[in-house]
């Protein structure tokens, strides 16, 4: 698969040169922002490598294999620790470099839901299915829309998988208000009331690296599809 960043390329070779067959028997699936980013035409920049596995015996062969392998465990040859391998009951963390390039990756213990996935033949890795992506970037969403240095990213990254999709699945809401019950469409209805204003739009579009006419497309599709899958949220309706 051919990107047009050089930098989305980088993270493509990586992805494609990990063990996807250790990773699909681990349970443990490509997503976060960036699967999303490199699914969806590039349309911000995203350098964050981050896995998820929800599975209690995956996670347990993936923490055995980097205690004995390091980074070799999942990542290719020329993948170069940058930093000490942090392994919790959280996940597992580090910074490599690969092609000269500096990547954060993670794997994330998911313990709050239950996640699903494929092998995605693009990108070479077992991929979260869209339903755990609209999961888990609506509980993202409520865990940081407050906090102005991520730069309203989730909303924006919701609003791909909604033009991708054609609405927000009733099981990803399902799901994710099992988690967080109201704070799922509290959160939602927050942050799309505050990127009504251009000011916070433009903060996201000049952080993020992407194109104003693609943020506000984005955001435009979230807010239709929220105030349907929430009608009592009080989401104002698109400009």
């Amino acid at each position: 698969m051919a990107y047009l960043k050089p930098e989305h390329e980088i993270i493509g070779e990586l992805l494609a040169g990990m063990d996807a067959p250790f990773l699909a028997e681990c349970q443990c699936y490509f997503g976060g922002g960036t699967a999303i980013v490199l699914k969806n035409n590039e349309y911000r920049r995203s350098l964050d490598v981050d896995f998820l596995c929800a599975d209690m015996e995956g996670y347990r062969k993936l923490r055995v294999a980097f205690f004995d392998h390091g980074v070799a465990a999942v990542l290719p040859d020329g993948a170069k620790e940058l930093r000490q391998v942090r392994t919790d009951q959280y996940g597992i963390r580090t910074f490599v470099e690969y092609q000269g390039q500096a990547i954060k990756f993670e794997i994330v213990r998911e313990s709050r839901i239950p996640l699903s996935g494929n092998l995605d033949p693009d990108l070479g890795v077992p991929t979260l299915a869209i339903e755990s992506m609209f999961a888990e970037k609506l509980l993202a969403n409520a865990d940081r829309c407050q906090d102005n240095s991520v730069a309203y990213r989730d909303a924006i990254d919701l609003g791909f998988l909604v033009l991708q999709k054609g609405e927000i699945p009733h099981v990803a809401v399902q799901t994710a208000e099992a988690a967080y019950g109201s704070l799922v469409s509290r959160s939602a209805a927050w942050v799309l009331n505050k990127l009504q204003d251009p000011d916070p739009i433009r903060y996201a579009v000049e952080t993020l690296d992407m194109r104003l006419e693609e943020a506000k497309a984005g955001l435009a599709a979230l807010r239709d599809a929220a105030r349907h899958t929430w009608p009592d949220a009080d989401i104002r309706a698109n400009p």
